[in-house]
Parts: structure tokens; sequence; C-alpha cells
């Protein structure tokens, strides 16, 4: 069975909640500079993750 390995979905659901989280502060319009954090970090771990995890079964 092949199909989408766990640790890329598991990076797509932290890409998700990190662009939810960004979308959410923005949103709100109240400063919101710790969500913003936060929710870059989550992206970025996110994106990452999934890119190391895709380039890894690659090879």
């Amino acid at each position: 069975m092949r199909g989408i390995p766990a640790p890329a979905v598991f990076a797509l659901v932290v890409l998700a909640l990190g662009v939810a989280v960004v979308a959410r502060t923005v949103a709100l319009g109240v400063g919101g500079g710790l969500g913003l954090l936060i929710g870059g970090l989550m992206v970025l771990g996110g994106g990452l993750r999934l890119y190391m995890v895709l380039a890894w079964r690659r090879r």
C-alpha cells in the first residue's frame, strides 16, 4: 500500500495549523505578535519537515 507517509501527513497538519493560527491572528487585528510568531514557526517547521520527508523518500 503506497500512499502519503505518516510523517508527511503530520507535516501537513502542522503546516495547516500554522496557517490557521496566522489567519486567526490577522483576523483579530489586535497586535498579535506572539500569534504571528508561533504561527510562522509552525508553518516553517511543517514546511521544512514536509520537504525533508519527501526529499528523503526520493533517494
